[in-house]
C-alpha cells in the first residue's frame, strides 16, 4: 500500500506540491497533469529520495522505481543490470533464470550481454522496467513508462505489466490517457499541487 496524506513540497519560492493525498491499496493508478505540476516531485517523495516539507508517506513493504529515464549501470552488461537488484539468498542461478525469463517478455531475448550503450531507447526502457519488477517489490512506481517505444511495443508490454504488476500497488506518471485505460488505472490529476481523481 502507498498513502500520500496532505505532503507539500516547494523549492525556494515555488510551491510544487500543496496538501497532495493519494492512497494506492492494491491497483494502478496513473498520475496525470501538465508539464512541471509536480509529478516526477511527487515519485521521488515517496521513494524517499526526496523529503516532503510537510505531510506523510506510507508505503507497506519495499518499493521499486523506474524513472523516466533507465539509469542503467554503463558498466554492468543487461542481465547484470537486471540480477543486481535481487535478493543474493535467492541464489544467482534462481536471480539470473528469474531476470531472463523477465528479458524475454518484453523482448530482449540475445540482450543479455550488451552494454547500455549498445541499446536502443527502447530497448533500455524495457531493461529498467525488467529490473524495477526483478526487485519483486509491493510498491511500484513508474515515470512514464512506455513513452520511449513504439505502438506495436507499447502494446506488448501493457499486457506485460498488467500480468506482472497483479496485486502490487503502482503508481505511473503518463501523459496519455489511452495507456492509463490500457492497463486499467485508475486516473488522478495533479494540479496547483493538489491530487484528484479524474
Amino acid at each position: 500500500m502507498i498513502e500520500v496524506k496532505d505532503v507539500s513540497k516547494s523549492f525556494g519560492d515555488k510551491s510544487v506540491l500543496c496538501g497532495a493525498t493519494l492512497k494506492v491499496d492494491g491497483g494502478i493508478a496513473a498520475l496525470m497533469g501538465e508539464s512541471g505540476s509536480g509529478k516526477t516531485t511527487l515519485l521521488r517523495v515517496i521513494a524517499s529520495l526526496e523529503k516532503a516539507d510537510e505531510g506523510e508517506v506510507t508505503a507497506t513493504g519495499k518499493t521499486a522505481v523506474a524513472f523516466a529515464e533507465p539509469r542503467l549501470f554503463e558498466r554492468f552488461r543487461v542481465l547484470d543490470n537486471v540480477t543486481c537488484v535481487m535478493a543474493r539468498e535467492n541464489g544467482r542461478q534462481s536471480n539470473e533464470k528469474r531476470a531472463r525469463e523477465l528479458l524475454h517478455l518484453f523482448m530482449l531475448d540475445g540482450a543479455e550481454k550488451l552494454y547500455p550503450r549498445e541499446l536502443s531507447s527502447g530497448m533500455a526502457a524495457r531493461v529498467s522496467l525488467a529490473r524495477a519488477l526483478a526487485y519483486g517489490a509491493e510498491n511500484v512506481l513508474l515515470d512514464e513508462p512506455l513513452r520511449a517505444l513504439d505502438e506495436e511495443t507499447k502494446k506488448a508490454v501493457i499486457e506485460v505489466l498488467k500480468m506482472e504488476l497483479e496485486g502490487k500497488s503502482v503508481v505511473m506518471i503518463t501523459h496519455s490517457e489511452a495507456d492509463a485505460d490500457a492497463l486499467g488505472a485508475r486516473k488522478y490529476l495533479l494540479s496547483d499541487g493538489k491530487i484528484s481523481e479524474k
